[in-house]
């Protein structure tokens, strides 16, 4: 049984490794090992009937999950505990026509823990694979030949299309072809053709190198990028109100590894768009992109990987060290600069006014609505601050609710909510806050909050019904674009 398991792994075939470890009262066997193979083959015994019988079921449901299991079984007379090893996981390559090429991936990927399975006309000789068919006919070389999702398939054959014509390979997670740039365009697009990622490969050798790669980093999900270049296009956004979340969901849409700090207690008013609601709530979704805060910052490569934005506290930028960003936007939105430097990272973008281009930043976004939103200003600064909200159906400073008093605030009204003028919305202790104007609740500062007389903690759009008041606003979609262009333009440059 050993030699066996010796043979299978020195081809790196899959299997799985029963063994008694404990037994009580009667049983068939006290001690004793067994071989199971994916296809339900098996080799020695636990002790027949009813014990093997699931063992060998528990030893399959190891191997398809790839997962090491203990289990117990109850017999007439006695009990029976076993343990499962999955010694090798099914990882197949499929070499079709075995090469120069085809055999210097094959060399390759079997030191990986692949077990290789070769295809051809002629008969080739390889003493560590799996297998070996060939024949005159692919059809019939393929012919009980099972392909799953645990298969990578590799095609250097020169007759591609004849092979591609009479054999499925859909089903496999993996599947290259050897061909020229123009010559790939025949083939379909759920092919990889041609196979491996862009090193400028020549050799047989270089071009295993990069099929290996390419085949590793569909298997595993990786982006393929290089891992340092990766990291280090890494963005921070300071604030993670509705505006900078906009810029945060646009910039990891793209592709970068964004990370948004704010205060302890923000006080956003568009809270169901504001990734500062992770804060308060562990996590928050906008737009379906997730964040979620983090309290330690080693977790940000991890939620990078998952496709997760990280939220951090960190009001003074004391860890900036440590997250050492390659573009730091500033996007608090406080009408000034509140302690951004333009030494802080190679590239600073700043939003709206209190920045000068070339002083505190090296690049400022317009802010104000109008014709320049979203633009980029390389030199100088944004308009200032006229303290009047943009109007929307003629209504600006009237759309914007803010405390009457010092105190508690409780909101009474909820995104989405349509109010008339006049109606209670929320209150500061027991004072009233009444609505300005007819309209749509888009915004609501969190109750519990402690606010001053002139806080702003509501807002009403007055096209009432229709407003997508759960989706970041068209400004700060604008504002969003104009700060991704500025990152690719600097990555472009500096890649």
């Amino acid at each position: 049984m050993f030699e066996i398991a010796s043979e299978l792994e020195k081809k790196n075939l899959p299997f799985a490794l029963v063994t008694i470890i404990r037994t009580n009262n009667i049983v068939p066997r006290k001690s004793s090992r067994m071989i199971v193979l994916p296809n339900g083959e098996s080799y020695g015994t636990v002790g027949g009937g009813d014990a093997e019988r699931i063992a060998k079921k528990k030893a399959l449901e190891a191997l398809e999950k790839k997962e090491n299991v203990s289990f117990k079984i109850m017999l007439p007379k006695g009990e029976v505990e076993m343990i499962c090893d999955v010694v090798k996981c099914a990882r197949k390559l499929y070499i079709v026509g075995y090469g120069h090429v085809g055999k210097a991936i094959g060399e390759l990927l079997y030191k990986a823990g692949y077990s290789i399975h070769i295809f051809d006309r002629e008969k080739k000789e390889c003493d560590y694979a799996a297998e070996i068919k060939y024949g005159s006919s692919w059809m019939k070389i393929f012919e009980n030949i099972v392909i799953d999702k645990d298969c990578a398939v590799v095609v250097t054959c020169h007759d591609k299309e004849e092979l591609l014509s009479c054999v499925d390979f859909s089903k496999a997670f993996y599947v290259g072809l050897l061909s020229s740039r123009a010559g790939s365009m025949k083939f379909s697009s759920s092919y990889y053709a041609p196979m491996g990622l862009d090193i400028k490969a020549e050799n047989p050798e270089e071009i295993a190198i990069s099929v290996a790669a390419e085949i590793l980093k569909v298997e595993r999900h990786g982006s393929g990028l290089s891992i340092s270049r990766d990291i280090r296009k890494s963005i921070l956004v300071r604030g993670c109100g509705d505006l900078a979340t906009a810029v945060m969901i646009r910039l990891h849409n793209a592709g970068y590894n964004v990370i948004g700090v704010d205060i302890e207690k923000p006080t956003q008013i568009r809270r169901n768009v504001s990734f500062a609601e992770a804060i308060y709530d562990s996590y928050q979704v906008v737009s379906g992109v997730k964040a979620l805060k983090i309290d330690n910052l080693e977790r940000r490569f991890d939620l990078w990987k998952e496709g997760i934005i990280p939220i951090f506290v960190d009001e003074k930028l004391e860890q900036l060290e440590d997250i050492a960003p390659t573009v730091i936007v500033d996007a608090i939105i406080a009408k000034k600069n509140l302690g951004t430097r333009i030494d802080m990272a190679p590239l600073v973008i700043a939003l709206g006014p209190g920045f000068e281009a070339g002083v505190d930043a090296h690049v400022v976004i317009e802010t104000q609505r109008g014709h320049s939103l979203g633009m980029i200003i390389k030199k100088g600064k944004a308009l200032e601050n006229t303290g009047i909200p943009g109007l929307i159906m003629g209504y600006g400073k009237e759309r914007v609710i803010r405390s009457p008093e010092s105190g508690a605030f409780t909101g009474l009204k909820t995104f989405g909510d349509i109010v008339k003028k006049g109606d209670v919305i929320a209150k500061v202790n027991d004072t009233p806050i009444l609505a300005t104007i007819d309209g749509m609740v888009r915004g609501m500062l969190r109750s519990g909050l402690d606010v001053t007389p002139g806080f702003k903690v509501a807002d009403i759009d007055p096209r009432g019904e229709g407003v997508k008041y759960n989706e970041p606003s068209d400004k700060a979609r604008a504002i969003a674009g104009g700060v991704l262009e500025a990152v690719d333009s600097f990555f472009r440059v500096n890649s």
